[in-house]
């Protein structure tokens, strides 16, 4: 600051993004190198080290170290060290599955073979790590070898979170969708005899993972089954992954990470997740346009949790077709909302759709994309332009990136419109989850005269956690110094005041 004319002229400049470290923050705590995330890998021999030595740990670990993570991989096993694969624990055990009793007849990393079941290793492992994080991929033994999808979702799952909370009630936990297991066969088991139920356990999983959440407890869900795709990423047996398919292990895992994580200069936010209770107009109505709109009054729809339709056993909600089975209604229209927050703009949305057969989705009112959809307007009566076969494509969820530059802050509108193939198709369904990407707006520095002082003042919501930071110039990156001033808080606003003397001064708001 420097007294011209006897008036006090300042510069402000506000940097969020490249000037500031890209340390990542799990929601919960904060970290550093010298705290690292302490992060456990718990799973089957996708995670251990059965069929690739670091599985997708191996994936993982550089995604995290040069994206800012302080992170470490716990646990009582260790892979090889190769390369820059390093951080080699884990808690992977061949053949796992995840309540009793274990399946094989050989032991595994010193547990019995009818020991090798989750609620006994995680208990084990729990008392000599607390982990921050959890990273959990299991299922595919206990769905293989014909135990009950729904047994394994809504109960066994839920008693190894309960173990994991009650040793780790911190800790973030992020369960994971079993992949692919059509015509998978491991050591002569036909595990794709039971390849049907896995759409029925990842359905039931997820919505377990929204009724805890929804109680506060911190889980979220990976979708391996997505992201895995079947042939093309898998071995020949049709049940471990190949390393295309653990590269993508990893990148599900940390877009999952990302997406429960703080950071100084992004933001990734789950704005829809996959089994959300959506509003829905099943009457067989014609109903135009207007319905995309935010402004429709859509008081008078039924509402239910995703997924929806009928004809299909991983269906939560089911919606009418009418009154004729060999003349459905062929549209079928849905409504979800999301919220952006006023510091934060995302620069894109990426929609991942699971449809049977083809869907027209809206955001606030404006066609954002379609999908087995004919070109053209499209009306009540359009068919899909394909049938959507029956295994796993309709289970799968399909990506869509738009990128966004003027989404408003509060509350959006997603609009679905799903169409049939045929008036006499069997089933119809529908599943949305919607993840933003951008970054946060940094909050307001503003300056005004304080009798013969300056007054800076930056205001509480969303500025929590900020410093004030001064230099006498602009060229020297590592010239920028906390400055030395007293913050006080003054009506919902942080204020420094300062004396002027004989220096610019610039100022800048940024987290340590």
């Amino acid at each position: 600051m420097m007294l011209r004319n006897h008036q006090p002229v300042l510069f402000c400049l506000l940097l969020l993004g490249a000037l500031m470290s890209a340390r990542g923050e799990l929601v919960l705590a904060n970290f550093s190198a010298a705290q690292p995330i302490k992060v456990m890998a718990i799973g089957d021999s996708i995670t251990d080290d059965c069929v690739y030595n670091g599985a997708w740990r191996q994936y993982l670990q550089p995604l995290l170290d040069t994206s800012g993570y302080p992170f470490t991989f716990v646990g009582r096993n260790q892979s090889l060290s190769i390369g820059s694969f390093t951080k080699t624990s884990h808690e992977g055990y061949c053949g796992a599955v995840i309540a009793p009793s274990g399946v094989l007849t050989s032991p595994v990393h010193g547990y019995a073979g009818t020991n090798v079941y989750l609620l006994k290793i995680a208990a084990d492992a729990l008392t000599n790590a607390t982990p921050d994080l959890v990273l959990v991929l299991i299922g595919a033994n206990d769905i293989g070898r014909g135990r009950d999808p729904y047994q394994v979702a809504t109960n066994d799952m839920p008693n190894l979170l309960d173990i994991i909370f009650s040793n780790a009630p911190n800790a973030n936990v992020i369960l994971a969708k079993i992949t692919s297991l059509y015509n998978a066969n491991i050591s002569g088991l036909n595990y794709g005899a039971y390849a049907t139920n896995v759409p029925i356990y990842n359905a039931a999983l997820q919505a377990m993972v929204n009724q805890r959440r929804a109680l506060g407890q911190n889980v979220s869900l990976a979708d391996m089954f997505s992201a895995v795709k079947r042939v093309a990423m898998f071995n020949s047996d049709n049940v471990h992954p190949n390393t295309t398919g653990l590269q993508a292990v990893a990148q599900e895992w940390f877009t999952r990470i990302q997406a429960i994580t703080i950071t100084t200069n992004q933001v990734t936010s789950t704005l829809i997740p996959g089994g959300d209770i959506w509003k829905y107009s099943d009457t067989g109505q014609d109903l135009g346009t207007n319905w995309s709109q935010p402004g429709y009054d859509d008081s008078g729809w039924a509402s239910g949790a995703a997924r929806l339709g009928y004809g299909d056993p991983a269906v939560f909600t089911t919606v009418s077709y009418g009154t004729n089975a060999s003349n459905k209604h062929i549209t079928t229209y849905f409504r979800d909302s999301f919220v952006v927050p006023g510091n934060v703009t995302f620069t894109n949305l990426n929609f991942r759709l699971a449809r049977v057969d083809g869907a027209v989705v809206w955001l606030n009112g404006r066609e954002a994309f379609r999908t087995n959809m004919p070109t053209g307007p499209i009306t009540y009566t359009n068919l899909a332009s394909q049938y959507t076969f029956v295994q796993e494509t309709p289970y799968t969820f399909y990506p869509t990136n738009i990128a966004v530059s003027n989404l408003p802050a509060g509350t959006n509108l997603v609009a679905v419109e799903v169409h049939l193939f045929l008036a006499n198709r069997t089933s119809l369904g529908l599943d949305l989850e919607l993840i933003g990407t951008g970054y946060f707006l940094p909050p307001s520095l503003s300056i005004a005269s304080a009798g013969n002082d300056i007054s800076l003042a930056w205001p509480v919501a969303g500025g929590t956690g900020y410093r004030l930071y001064s230099s006498t110039g602009l060229t020297a990156p590592g010239s920028w110094a906390i400055a030395a001033a007293t913050v006080q808080t003054n009506g919902g606003q942080y204020v420094v005041t300062l004396s002027p003397d004989a220096v610019t001064r610039f100022f800048r708001l940024q987290k340590p």
